[in-house]
């Protein structure tokens, strides 16, 4: 099997030895911040970090929808770093479909997969959640597989990541947006979550979430292959110990059975928790880990 470790860098820094995988969220490129009005399109920042994630596989987020094409452009909870309308789904679906159509030809080859949306079962990214917007949102991400699909056909599209933790709503507030999904007939090459075990708990809920989350997928019938695209322990909490670090990544690739995994916040100590990665030039014991275990798609 090949070796394959994703990551959620901020690009601040060099990509580590070893990462084969990278999902570029929260670094700058999100929609809003591309398309910046009708017809106006700045990639530059995207262009810069297609390039520097050259010769990774490369997952692209597709979330953040521009205030001005937002359906719900003054709702409150828009994540503060995207701005107010960024939770909305937009006014005219078709404004959605031209920037996918664009971004999909313009990183033919270079893009391997897109997800469609982040986290909608978060106010801060999708607000009202209601089974309308769940609907809406299942029928945008129909028609960006068909459209990726005619510009790369060798480029995968996802579904938006769900939450088992509870504080988040769990699996019982996901089933909206997946039976929506369910209802076009589940138009993605693969499902995704987000598994974030609560602060001082360890491997054994971390493999609980996922269990839960593959159980309540396949009882929906949804498709089998699951990427866990965000992860990590202990966010916002203690910057956890490198000894307890190397071990829990280690247990975590044990439990995620060979499925792909994203570290999120890996160098981040100012959000506490698993830092994977240490300071560029070193080689911590967790990233040792991470790089040493063998996973598959």
């Amino acid at each position: 099997m090949t070796r394959t470790v994703g990551l959620h860098p901020d690009f601040t820094e060099p990509l580590p030895t070893g990462l084969t995988h990278v999902r570029i969220w929260d670094a700058g490129a999100a929609w809003c911040q591309i398309h910046t009005a009708p017809g106006v399109y700045n990639w530059d920042r995207l262009d810069e970090l297609v390039a520097k994630s050259q010769g990774k596989h490369v997952t692209y987020v597709i979330s953040g929808c521009p205030r001005w094409a937002a359906k719900y452009p003054d709702q409150p909870h828009a994540a503060p770093w995207l701005g107010p309308g960024t939770n909305s789904v937009p006014f005219d679906l078709r404004i959605f479909y031209d920037f996918v159509g664009l971004l999909a030809s313009r990183y033919k080859g270079k893009i391997q997969a897109y997800e469609v949306w982040n986290e909608p079962q978060l106010v801060d990214f999708l607000y009202p959640y209601t089974t309308a917007q769940c609907n809406a949102l299942a029928l945008m991400t129909e028609r960006a597989y068909e459209i990726v699909k005619a510009a790369d056909p060798a480029a995968f599209v996802l579904a938006a990541s769900v939450l088992p933790r509870k504080s988040s709503g769990g699996m019982r507030r996901a089933r909206r947006y997946l039976r929506a999904l369910r209802r076009r007939d589940w138009p993605v090459d693969a499902m995704t979550c987000h598994i974030y075990p609560e602060v001082g708990r360890g491997a054994h809920r971390w493999a609980w979430m996922l269990r839960r989350t593959v159980a309540q997928m396949r009882r929906l019938g949804a498709p089998s292959r699951l990427w866990i695209t965000e992860t990590t322990y202990g966010l916002l909490g203690p910057v956890i110990p490198e000894d307890k670090a190397r071990q829990l990544v280690a247990d975590t690739y044990a439990a995620a059975g060979g499925k792909f995994l994203y570290w999120y916040a890996a160098n981040r100590p100012d959000l506490g928790g698993l830092q994977v990665v240490t300071t560029v030039g070193t080689q911590s014991a967790a990233w040792l880990t991470a790089t040493n275990e063998r996973t598959k798609q």
